[in-house]
């Protein structure tokens, strides 16, 4: 069993929660494999890219999972708590080490004003000092749970139900891109960085394998999956009987932080009533308290 099998984890490698986080954020596949509906040049940071640069960056990670205090002393700092925001302040940090790296960061959150009016922002300006391209970096992580049909991107909401894929989609290519200069700088590259992971309901993929049923086309072959269930079939399947549970914090939604906390798991007939009508994250641990399963669990129906 694994939690998404033919897919390397090499951030279970890492004991630190920060340091395990900064792990799957270079190491984790992407969501996208491209922008739909936008016109203009863009490249998507792919698998290929990241592995390149975790690779490159292994070495660190294993010293600060052994030493810490730099990147708590970093958080101490940006403590931000947003998971968008500690996405992006995970790659700060990255890009910040740029011994490690061909970037050499020249804004974050570069703010663009026309006669003292903001009028947009960039998430990141960085120089690649291997092409001399100025590049214009936007990120988001995004967690989905599919609804039928599941090759809708309008059928991807949040947890909460607000946010959808079709409107991040959207955003991303009306709103994210418009920009061609920050300051003295002209941006001659576009970036999409986006991560995350979608969970899919038990009918199209079973808790211990991936989902190959049609989804939105612009989705990477490759994201990361996990499922959704209501609490009542969540009590009952056999397939949850198997593992040990734990509900997830919000920093946990990128990898669990069982090594360095050694929370309490319960088996799932020992598991409480949920305290919310939002969908909830858990996590599956097998005996050895390996993760093997991601679920979100709701109590209600979407509206």
């Amino acid at each position: 069993m694994s939690t998404d099998p033919n897919i390397e984890m090499p951030w279970f490698l890492y004991a630190h929660p920060h340091v395990r986080n900064l792990a799957w954020v270079l190491a984790s596949p992407s969501l996208l494999s491209y922008l739909p509906d936008f016109q203009l040049p863009l490249t998507v940071l792919d698998d290929a890219f990241w592995q390149r640069q975790y690779v490159a960056y292994q070495s660190r990670l294993h010293y600060l999972d052994a030493h810490p205090h730099v990147l708590d002393q970093f958080f101490a700092q940006h403590h931000n708590h947003r998971l968008g925001y500690y996405f992006e302040y995970l790659l700060l940090f990255w890009l910040q080490d740029s011994a490690y790296h061909s970037f050499r960061l020249i804004k974050h959150r570069a703010t663009l004003f026309q006669d003292k009016t903001t009028v947009g922002e960039l998430d990141f300006v960085v120089k690649n000092q291997e092409t001399g391209d100025i590049e214009h970096w936007e990120v988001a992580i995004k967690f989905y749970l599919g609804y039928d049909p599941l090759t809708q991107a309008e059928s991807w909401l949040g947890a909460n139900d607000n946010d959808s894929l079709a409107r991040k989609l959207q955003h991303l290519a009306t709103k994210q891109f418009r920009f061609s200069h920050y300051q003295d700088n002209t941006l001659t590259k576009r970036c999409l960085i986006v991560k995350g992971r979608l969970f899919y309901p038990l009918v199209d993929k079973s808790l211990f394998a991936r989902a190959h049923s049609p989804t939105v086309p612009c989705l990477a072959d490759q994201h990361l999956q996990g499922n959704w269930l209501m609490y009542d079939d969540f009590l009952q399947h056999p397939d949850v009987a198997q593992l040990q549970w734990r509900q997830a914090a919000r920093e946990e939604w990128l990898t669990h932080h069982q090594p360095s906390k050694q929370l309490a798991l319960a088996q799932v007939n020992d598991v409480r009533p949920l305290s919310s009508e939002r969908a909830a994250l858990w996590i599956g641990f097998d005996d050895q308290q390996q993760e093997q399963a991601r679920c979100f669990v709701r109590v209600l129906p979407r509206p």
